[in-house]
């Protein structure tokens, strides 16, 4: 992980932190996890959008865009006081919030106090933007689950041999938001739930659950997991005779972190297939070629395929162009002014897609299933698109 710690002199020069007349976008993160990785791959794409809206004269007529981050180590009730001391911050415009839903879920009711809005660029659970219906401060350009858990839910249904899956579901804001896309959509379905499991964070023993999908004879099997308790369900997956191992499709936390180094050759023995928004592998966006040349220079990696948390980058390039239109727009730092520019902005070709608009009034999810994607994680961290 060099990468996060010459970032900041490789590729932006000294720090400019409190310059004159900054105007500041903030970012919340679990950076105090020690095999998170989503964290410094969002700070990357910020910083590299923020690099090239400034060296293309900066917002509001010449000053400065500059980010401050802030470490909630996962934890909620750090994450709404870092949005808080981020919010009262004068000119701050923009809050990002990073990988896990429950801290960005928990920030909502200050979130609509404080009146500086909050993007979401990793979390996907349904709560985040449709919590609040009318007059919202919560925006998110990432996956929903409201169809990205239905896409994993197809796929897996797909590659079960007899259309039986069964779930495993962390007990958290962002496991029941799967969990309730699950149930709705696989109603009517020719898909079979023959099991749900949950669990804990930190749990290490995940094989009587393994075994209880095997036992009630699904074909794959769903999962929700970060990185710590994903890497141990594949190892433990991997332990059973061949003709037992059913596929795993899983939702992308276990992308955000070291994920191949905590699992090892396992990924060799299991078909474990995850799902994402983006890939920078054979994309001919010229936006995301042009990116990806810089994020493997920041990241010190060869190929595209081993860029470290892509989605984490991406989203937070766009979103941060996306914040400059809508200063642009505003001609404002005030909250209230930025999230009616959000809501109304010009068309706008992201590394992503096209954008147009990115949200309304009534819609303030910026990406939608069309963007969705399927890889593999390799053995040595990179991931493969499949069909």
């Amino acid at each position: 992980m060099k990468w996060i710690i010459t970032l900041g002199v490789a590729l932006f020069g000294a720090c400019a932190y409190g310059a004159p007349n900054a105007v500041y976008i903030g970012f919340d993160g679990a950076y105090g996890q020690k095999t998170n990785t989503a964290a410094q791959a969002i700070e990357l794409g910020a910083r590299l959008a923020i690099a090239e809206i400034n060296t293309n004269g900066g917002v509001l007529s010449g000053r400065p865009l500059e980010l401050v981050t802030t470490d909630n180590q996962g934890l909620s009730t750090r994450g709404r006081d870092n949005y808080q001391e981020l919010a009262t911050r004068k000119d701050m415009v923009l809050v990002l919030g990073g990988k896990h839903s429950p801290v960005s879920v928990e920030v909502i009711p200050d979130v609509q106090r404080l009146k500086v809005p909050y993007a979401s660029v990793w979390g996907s659970a349904n709560q985040i933007t449709d919590t609040v219906m009318n007059d919202s401060y919560m925006f998110r350009l990432s996956l929903k689950d409201a169809w990205g858990v239905e896409a994993i839910l197809k796929r897996a249904g797909k590659l079960s041999d007899n259309g039986k899956v069964c779930a495993l579901i962390p007990n958290t804001v962002w496991g029941r938001s799967g969990e309730q896309v699950i149930r709705e959509k696989i109603s009517g379905s020719k898909i079979q739930l023959v099991a749900v499991n949950w669990y804990n964070w930190g749990d290490t023993d995940f094989q009587a659950k393994i075994n209880d999908c095997v036992t009630q004879s699904a074909g794959a099997m769903i999962l929700i997991a970060n990185e710590p308790e994903g890497s141990l369900v594949v190892k433990q997956m991997a332990q059973l005779p061949a003709a037992k191992r059913i596929p795993i499709v899983s939702h992308w936390g276990i992308t955000g972190g070291a994920f191949a180094a905590l699992t090892g050759t396992a990924l060799n023995d299991v078909d474990l297939q995850v799902i994402q928004t983006f890939t920078f592998v054979n994309n001919q966006r010229p936006q995301a070629q042009a990116l990806a040349r810089k994020v493997m220079l920041a990241q010190k990696v060869n190929a595209a395929s081993e860029i470290i948390s892509p989605v984490g980058v991406a989203q937070a390039y766009d979103m941060v162009y996306l914040a400059a239109a809508a200063l642009k727009k505003a001609q404002s730092t005030n909250g209230s002014k930025i999230r009616d520019a959000l809501e109304a902005l010009p068309p706008y070709d992201g590394v992503i897609k096209r954008y147009a608009p990115a949200f309304t009034k009534t819609r303030h999810d910026a990406l939608d299933a069309q963007q969705i994607v399927f890889v593999r994680l390799l053995p040595n961290g990179a991931l493969a698109p499949v069909k």
